[in-house]
């Protein structure tokens, strides 16, 4: 049996600004029960201006390429970066968000690898996640891969938006845009949306409304106190603040669905959490090439159509229904591999972290 202080050496691998706030929490509870901690990550966005700003030390990955050629070279500088550190470390558990590189090489070197997923619609990659030796996906997650792959009452974007770690703001004005790239590998060439179309939305609505815009394209709306980009150090403040959301982000809109906030979600991809938060009636989807019709529920949502204590009551319900995900997550590691086993005997168990 594996000493059990192995398993306080925990080597984290983050790929997105996401990964850092679904972890940040985990992080900092682990840290101060003496787990020795390596991080290592994608110079993606703001990834590493969030870690250098929450004192977390990493190691970088690299930036990654935007070429075909480019992306496969640097699958292979990860997964030299990641065996290097593994090696080092020698750590008892590996932890992400959806790393295939991390899944791979946590189980040719015998590590237990925990993967978070809710990717499901993402044929490329499933084959090398369901590698991860323990997986953690939401109920709706609409794969089974393995007997240590556990289904939660869960929406991933709880484990940092959740009221006991985010006071929700009372205050709401605003729309909040996000616009993100669609050459990612989990996205199809038909998400792409029209900018042009978009930026003449924005630039009409700033004439009544606060825009609040973030963006990974070179978005150029019109130079209006009215427009203001997001600080991505306290993005969720500024989405928090904002009384409905617009984008193709699909972790961004449903960000701003668990804060009880109107989602409109357009893009070509639908992952099963986004069909679950439209059926709570928290989240609108429209594919791209309705681009019209969801600035047309924009107008609508602002008009007051449905109410805003229809969306208070849903949220509530939703919060009701839902683990404390870094609660939850903080058990699950610190009772290893005993919570595994856990949950594979009483899969209900999770509901303790309901609050």
């Amino acid at each position: 049996m594996k000493d059990p202080q192995a398993y306080k050496k925990i080597l984290f691998d983050l790929n997105h600004p996401a990964d850092f706030h679904f972890f940040k929490h985990l992080i900092s509870l682990l840290q101060s029960q003496d787990y020795t901690i390596k991080v290592v990550a994608r110079n993606k966005e703001c990834l590493h201006l969030l870690l250098d700003d929450a004192g977390i030390v990493y190691t970088s990955r690299g930036r990654g390429k935007h070429t075909l050629a480019g992306k496969y070279i640097y699958s292979v500088w990860i997964l030299v970066v990641l065996l290097l550190a593994l090696i080092r470390l020698r750590p008892g558990i590996t932890i992400s968000l959806s790393s295939p590189y991390l899944a791979i090489l946590s189980r040719m070197l015998g590590i237990p690898c925990i993967t978070f997923d809710d990717t499901d619609n993402n044929p490329r990659l499933l084959p090398l996640i369901k590698k991860s030796g323990y997986l953690l996906s939401p109920a709706t997650y609409p794969h089974q891969f393995h007997k240590n792959h556990f289904h939660l009452p869960v929406l991933k974007e709880l484990a940092y938006l959740h009221p006991h770690l985010f006071k929700p703001s009372e205050v709401k004005e605003g729309l909040f845009f996000r616009l993100t790239r669609t050459d990612s590998i989990h996205h199809s060439a038909a998400s792409r949306l029209d900018e042009k179309i978009v930026i003449e939305k924005i630039n009409k609505l700033s004439q009544d409304h606060l825009i609040v815009l973030s963006s990974e394209t070179n978005l150029e709306p019109s130079s209006n106190d009215m427009i203001r980009m997001a600080d991505p150090i306290r993005i969720h403040r500024d989405l928090d603040g904002c009384k409905v959301f617009w984008g193709n982000s699909a972790t961004m809109a449903a960000e701003a669905a668990v804060l009880g906030i109107p989602a409109i979600f357009v893009s070509a991809e639908k992952f099963a959490y986004i069909t679950e938060l439209e059926a709570y009636g928290l989240l609108y989807h429209f594919h791209p090439d309705d681009l019209e019709a969801s600035f047309a529920r924009l107008e609508e949502l602002l008009a007051g159509d449905p109410p805003l204590s229809q969306f208070r009551e849903s949220w509530k319900r939703l919060l009701n229904e839902k683990l404390d995900m870094t609660a939850f997550m903080s058990w699950f590691v610190e009772s290893f591999p005993e919570s595994a086993s856990i949950l594979e005997a009483d899969p209900a168990y999770v509901r303790k972290f309901i609050h």
